[in-house]
């Protein structure tokens, strides 16, 4: 699954993909600056955390 968030200056791509981690790509103006792993301790609160915290869901990166 694949969420996003748009911020003036950049803009977050989340994703998950059914474990314990969700990647989190930070973008400005086209080209990636940042690459985040966060990691959890079960696949619930990972789960948990996508679906209350990370943006609007998509289905391909902009």
């Amino acid at each position: 699954m694949r969420k996003f968030e748009f911020h003036p200056t950049h803009h977050d791509f989340f994703e998950y993909l059914g474990n314990t981690e969700i990647v989190r790509i930070r973008k400005q103006n086209g080209t990636t600056v940042k690459k985040d792993w966060l990691i959890f301790n079960s696949v619930d609160e990972a789960m948990e955390y996508f679906n209350t915290e990370c943006g609007e869901s998509i289905t391909r990166y902009q």
